[in-house]
């Protein structure tokens, strides 16, 4: 297999990395973000920021300005009147103060050409905003015959198969991984600008692809808790690789031209 993107070197100027926070309600709202995601890009070259949720959401816009790369963290559910439907009594929501943020993100993010890597929740909302739509509960609309829920750190593992000739199954040089798995809901259906590119053995879509030659991938699995596997490694160190090379086109708009 080709390999589509530009291979992980130690760049001179370490790209900078936004990552989202998640949010919870309690005495006061917490803003956080789990350590491994910021670990897995400072291990893969990459300079991490927490982006808090911002208040006004027009300020994504300015936040991709100043940053090389983002990644979407995971979170809770979406409401599913987003895309057309009513919720199950399952449904988990997401704060609305870290929603509207994301989501005016995901946006700038799909309308771009910024390197991208969407986990969990971020991989579910990319495909919302893409103008997809959302399996709300696996166990009862899919069925239990893979266990996709769990809760750290004892989270099942299931295998999937990548696509073959898809850029991810290029990346990983393999067209079957076994992953972790920590949700309720996946993707059903995604807009023009994404493409599936993996599946667990009952259907449940695992991952996706951004059309075109960008670095945009939307994982189910949560690739920072399995760091130390060579195929978490290769995802990882892609994304960083690619944003180094969007940061040296945004520092020097000449070295871009050419």
């Amino acid at each position: 297999m080709q390999q589509p993107f530009a291979k992980a070197h130690p760049p001179d100027r370490r790209p900078i990395i936004g990552i989202t926070s998640d949010v919870r309600p309690d005495r006061r709202t917490m803003i956080f973000l789990f350590e491994e995601y910021s670990h897995a890009i400072e291990r893969s070259g990459g300079l991490p920021l927490q982006i808090p949720p911002f208040e006004d959401p027009a300020l994504a816009s300015q936040v991709l300005s100043i940053v090389d790369g983002v990644v979407i963290v995971g979170g809770e559910d979406i409401d599913p009147r987003e895309y057309g439907e009513e919720p199950l009594p399952s449904h988990n929501p997401v704060p609305q103060s870290r929603y509207a943020f994301d989501r005016a993100l995901a946006q700038q993010i799909l309308s771009g050409s910024m390197p991208a890597l969407g986990i969990c929740y971020g991989c579910q909302l990319l495909a919302v905003v893409s103008g997809g739509s959302l399996v709300q509960d696996i166990p009862t609309q899919i069925g239990p015959q893979v266990s996709h829920s769990g809760r750290y750190p004892d989270l099942p593992m299931h295998p999937v198969e990548v696509v073959r000739g898809s850029k991810l199954a290029a990346l990983l040089q393999s067209e079957r991984l076994e992953v972790n798995s920590a949700h309720h809901q996946a993707p059903r259906r995604l807009g023009p600008a994404l493409v599936e590119c993996a599946q667990a053995p009952d259907g449940v879509m695992e991952a996706f692809e951004g059309t075109g030659q960008r670095f945009l991938f939307g994982l189910e699995w949560h690739p920072e808790l399995l760091y130390p596997r060579a195929p978490e490694r290769a995802i990882f160190h892609a994304f960083i690789a690619e944003a180094a090379r969007a940061a040296g086109a945004r520092l020097d708009p000449a070295r871009a031209a050419r």
